[in-house]
């Protein structure tokens, strides 16, 4: 599987595989922001039709956000 967020507004920092088919997701911070991460903008590619995946968003943090 291949991450990318190298682009504008891109904020995907690492992905660490912890099992087969499941990944530990960190995000960069919110910009002009010193620990806040409310929102995702990556791509994946190189997956495999038919197969199911699980993200775990390990950071994904803001004060009263409607991912709390």
């Amino acid at each position: 599987m291949i991450f990318e967020s190298r682009f504008e507004s891109g904020n995907l920092r690492r992905a660490v595989k912890i099992g087969d088919n499941e990944y530990n997701l960190i995000l960069k911070y919110d910009h002009n922001t010193t620990a806040y991460t409310q929102w995702y903008y990556f791509r994946i590619g190189n997956t495999r039709r038919g197969t199911t995946y699980k993200f775990n968003f390990v950071n994904l943090v803001k004060p009263e956000s409607s991912y709390n």
